[in-house]
């Protein structure tokens, strides 16, 4: 590898991991976007329906008068996995409590859609004809007779005769999504005029503290081929990279399908999504509408929420029906890999470079890993972090006969690097001559120059997959191994003046560096040795802020490296063929 190649090789290098991480969405600057909270800790009370006065869209004005927010009923209806509170207030969902999953570490709460937001979720929204502007249903609702612990029904109306029934009916059945919450929206129109279209609310969630870019925090629409994604700096000023893309902060932000209408809405963060999906055909119709709105937190936090309209078809009485399932559950690959219509997609895996897509890897190593847990169950607490291990081995038993060849080209061009250097200082100012004599070295003595590339290009998307992955494989969350209390987060194990120390980082870095110490340089200027010597450097700080699954897999994945060249060190040496010259006849 002569000079150029060596400055070439660092440009890719460098340019490859800054074009990867500018393109995820930047941080925004302080004041801007607040800096993300963990889940909300909620313990296992009766429901507050008190909140904040500050709607984020503006109060009907029918004469429907509105029920104030302090003064609404509340009814429960739950299943082995949720708590679902409802309210007579636009007969909507106030919140849902997530009864098996902890908000923190501490495991003194669980987590909680849509806390804190004054809408609620799936409430009702009708478009004022006057100003265009979306207006919140906030009526009373009656509840009507025969609800039980996993149904209920409401009934209520509008100014002009319009009558409204909504149902909600949690799952309980064997073999069932305990997450889904099946719903039923009938509009019932006053004689003699149509169906008033009607917007539905996905909810909302807290940002969470792994997500200090707000990567995930989002709402999702999907029309079955598309993935349209709205994130919090729409919501908020920039000026752009050197003015490219700078914009003004959004109030608000529409978005609509009308060739075929979306499948899904979802609003979601980095682990958990709430995803509302039209029963069939005819519930979606033909065209979909969104608006997706910020959502105000206290101490300046912020997340997202959005309305969606679809056009169902209507009955002979004019009446419109919207049915379906809305899902408020944690982003568990195989959970919401089963769903209907490609759910799957709430995941959000990143691409490199903005296009070049890693979800087939991510879906295949996350299969992977499930089944590898399944069968580490029996180990406990522990289990998950056994899981990586087990994968990590698997990943370098497949790759084993590819890190060989890598090896033994390694040793085959560190034996040539001598003849090489003589033969680039021989045709040092004919370079033309220089290369057809390298090409004849290579040829007479069967090298490939490029052999030790092939385990790069098969490991490279491995990690950035597993990179991907870890981001939001909420299987890991608050999940313990060894030292580190949550394999979704960085291991620290204390912080030092504010800053946080993480040990698995700096073992991932020193791994590396014995790793390369222990392999052969094939280059004869040393070059390669200093390229391995900077990735041992940018490694870690790329890996410090990210999930310890990643850099715990990065360790392992190291010292099975130095085991193989440990075990491959003795194999007999190269002999070196020089190049043939040409006799001069005469």
């Amino acid at each position: 590898m002569d000079r150029k190649n060596f400055f070439l090789g660092m440009a890719c290098i460098v340019g490859a991991f800054a074009l990867f991480f500018l393109t995820k969405p930047a941080t925004p600057p302080p004041g801007a976007t607040p800096a993300p909270a963990p889940a909300t800790a909620v313990a296992p009370a009766a429901p507050s329906l008190v909140a904040k006065p500050a709607a984020t869209l503006p109060v009907s004005a029918q004469s429907a008068r509105p029920v104030p927010l302090e003064s609404a009923k509340s009814f429960v209806i739950e299943n082995e996995k949720l708590k679902v509170t409802l309210t007579d207030r636009g007969g909507a969902i106030r919140e849902i409590r997530l009864k098996k999953e902890f908000a923190d570490v501490t495991k003194q709460g669980v987590v909680v859609f849509n806390a804190r937001n004054d809408e609620s979720a799936l409430a009702l929204a009708v478009k004022n004809p006057l100003t265009g502007k979306l207006e919140t249903i906030l009526s009373e609702f009656a509840v009507q007779p025969g609800a039980s612990a996993d149904k209920i029904t409401f009934v209520g109306g509008l100014a002009d005769g319009t009558r409204i029934e909504r149902s909600f009916t949690l799952a309980t059945k064997d073999g069932a999504e305990p997450y889904s919450l099946g719903f039923a929206t009938k509009v019932i129109p006053a004689a003699g005029k149509p169906a008033a279209t009607v917007w539905v609310s996905t909810g909302c969630w807290q940002p969470t503290e792994g997500d200090s870019a707000n990567q995930f925090l989002s709402v999702l629409a999907y029309d079955g081929e598309d993935l349209t994604r709205v994130g919090l700096d729409v919501f908020t000023d920039s000026s752009g990279f050197f003015g490219l893309g700078a914009h003004k902060a959004q109030a608000d932000h529409a978005v609509a399908s009308v060739a075929k209408p979306f499948l899904w809405i979802a609003s979601g963060n980095q682990f958990f999504s709430s995803i509302i999906h039209p029963a069939d055909a005819s519930a979606r119709g033909a065209r979909t509408e969104v608006l997706v709105l910020p959502v105000g937190f206290e101490g300046g936090k912020r997340g997202l929420q959005a309305f969606a309209s679809w056009e169902p078809v209507p009955a002979a009485d004019l009446s419109r029906t919207f049915a379906g399932e809305f899902f408020v559950g944690p982003k568990e690959y195989a959970r919401v890999a089963a769903l209907p219509d490609g759910q799957v997609a709430v995941l959000q895996f990143s691409k490199l470079l903005g296009f070049i897509s890693f979800g087939a890897v991510c879906k295949l190593l996350l299969a992977v890993l499930g089944g590898v847990h399944w069968l580490l169950e029996w180990s406990g607490a522990w289990s998950w972090g056994w899981a990586i291990v087990l994968l990590t081995c698997l990943i370098k038993v497949i790759t084993w006969p590819l890190t060989s060849i890598q090896m033994k080209a390694a040793k085959k061009m560190q034996k040539f690097a001598k003849p090489m250097q003589d033969i680039r200082e021989k045709h040092k100012d004919n370079p033309e001559k220089m290369q057809k004599e390298l090409m004849k070295l290579y040829t007479e003595n069967k090298i490939n120059p490029f052999a030790g590339c092939l385990p790069i290009l098969i490991q490279m998307p491995i990690f950035f997959g597993l990179y991907t992955s870890f981001q939001t494989t909420v299987e890991l969350r608050l999940h313990s191994f060894l030292w580190i209390a949550d394999l979704s987060a960085p291991d620290t194990i204390f912080e030092l003046g504010g800053f946080p120390v993480n040990l698995l980082p700096v073992l991932m870095g020193v791994t590396m560096w014995l790793s390369m110490r222990m392999s052969p340089q094939p280059s004869g200027d040393g070059s390669q040795k200093t390229i391995f010597l900077m990735m041992t450097l940018l490694f870690p700080v790329i890996c410090y802020p990210m999930a310890s699954a990643l850099t715990l897999y990065m360790t392992i994945q190291n010292l099975l490296t130095m085991l193989q060249t440990w075990l491959t060190k003795d194999e007999p040496d190269v002999v070196v063929i020089p190049p043939a010259t040409k006799k001069v006849k005469g």
